[in-house]
């Protein structure tokens, strides 16, 4: 029976049974193949005849086979996969053997070699260190691929600019459960390539294609953040009209914010300048910084129409910026001559703008203050109609 079944079972023994019942466990672990198989039926089986086991000795020959075959069968608790299985696993499976499922973990012709040529690019070395993790030899190759997918930004989680097949990568990485389904049947279909089941043999093709395709598409999607920086950086770049190459950019707008930075009133301009200032963040802190305050949401997190709403406020902060800066050069040349400068700035609907510097003498302040009331006292109420009568008087003085 042990030949046919091609199972280990120990021989020998006071009780003839032991072998029978290590077999049957044995089997039972073995021949979950396609899904897991709940714990409990093995149990039911045992204490019919012909075993007829009591109750007490089934944990014990069932830890021993688990215990055996660590690198073959894996354990699940309530749906989940237990990389490590611990006393108060063992604990519950005497009490609760329903909530514990096993399934066969098979290695063999074509999947022996996907997993080579996988294990080459992915192997962790930390993993087979820890005897104490079941299914070491899968997990050698699984365990880093869930670790890439834990420490990805938000962004890349929920970007769609991205490969179809980066896509469908990214989606099987972050929702497949089982090591086995991730490794030999979700990556192969996300690479439009066939299930790898063990009764294919080695063809020297697949294996190599699947891990050319795996390799191009992690790259892929481990750039997406850093795309969206760069992204960013070109549009700030040509944003703010910057006088040197893009590696520039940040000494460029730390100079010019420098002169701006103690004369903004304005909270998300003040924010902005002080930020392109700072020089105790690294280039990709300095960045996000500056994405943060404009899109008012942290880089990482961001959502794909996200760029098109920083780009709008960008333009406008932007624009404010170059305002202010033309404010300050000018009252350079006038100062000390007892004025204050206003910028006015007129956009009409087919996009034209003009611009206006508006110099007003600080001596007669208090007397135009006073003309600017009595006109509002003669205006009517309603604020849509002061604010039409507002741009028509602006459009004819500033002609």
């Amino acid at each position: 029976m042990e030949e046919e079944w091609g199972i280990y079972a120990p021989t020998g023994g006071d009780n003839p049974n032991v072998d029978e019942v290590w077999s049957a466990i044995a089997l039972f672990c073995t021949s979950a193949t396609e899904n897991p198989q709940n714990i409990a039926q093995i149990y039911e089986k045992l204490y019919l005849p012909p075993y007829g086991v009591k109750e007490g000795i089934i944990p014990i020959i069932l830890t021993a086979v688990l215990l055996y075959y660590k690198e073959e069968v894996g354990v699940y608790q309530d749906g989940t996969f237990i990389p490590v299985l611990g006393e108060e696993h063992l604990e519950l499976l005497v009490k609760n053997p329903e909530r514990y499922a096993v399934k066969y973990f098979a290695i063999e012709g074509l999947r022996g070699e996907v997993f080579k040529e996988l294990e080459a690019i992915l192997r962790n070395p930390q993993t087979k260190a820890k005897s104490n993790i079941r299914n070491a030899t899968l997990l050698t190759v699984v365990t880093p691929l869930y670790q890439f997918v834990k420490q990805l930004p938000r962004y890349t989680l929920q970007t769609k600019n991205l490969s179809q097949t980066a896509l469908k990568i990214l989606t099987v990485l972050q929702k497949t459960i089982e090591p086995d389904e991730l490794l030999f049947k979700q990556l192969p279909q996300a690479c439009d390539l066939p299930v790898i089941t063990t009764d294919k043999e080695e063809d020297g093709i697949t294996a190599k294609q699947l891990k050319t395709n795996l390799i191009k598409a992690l790259r892929e999607i481990n750039l997406a953040y850093e795309n969206l920086l760069s992204e960013c950086q070109s549009l700030l770049y040509d944003a703010f009209g910057v006088r040197n190459e893009a590696k520039k950019l940040r000494e460029d707008l730390r100079i010019r914010g420098s002169y701006l930075k103690d004369k903004c009133v304005e909270p998300i301009l003040k924010r902005f300048t002080q930020a392109v200032c700072d020089e105790t963040k690294n280039d990709k802190q300095w960045l996000e910084a500056l994405m943060m305050i404009i899109a008012d949401k942290p880089a990482e997190s961001w959502k794909d129409e996200d760029v098109n709403l920083f780009q709008g406020k960008l333009a406008e902060l932007s624009r404010k910026f170059a305002n202010l800066e033309a404010i300050q050069e000018e009252v350079k040349v006038k100062k000390g001559e007892g004025l204050s400068a206003r910028r006015i700035t007129v956009t009409r609907s087919d996009g034209e703008e003009t611009n206006h510097m508006i110099w007003i003498d600080n001596q007669r302040e208090s007397e135009v203050n006073k003309k600017v009331e009595e006109i509002l006292a003669m205006l009517p109420k309603d604020k849509q109609l002061r604010e039409t009568i507002l741009a028509k008087l602006t459009e004819k003085i500033l002609k």
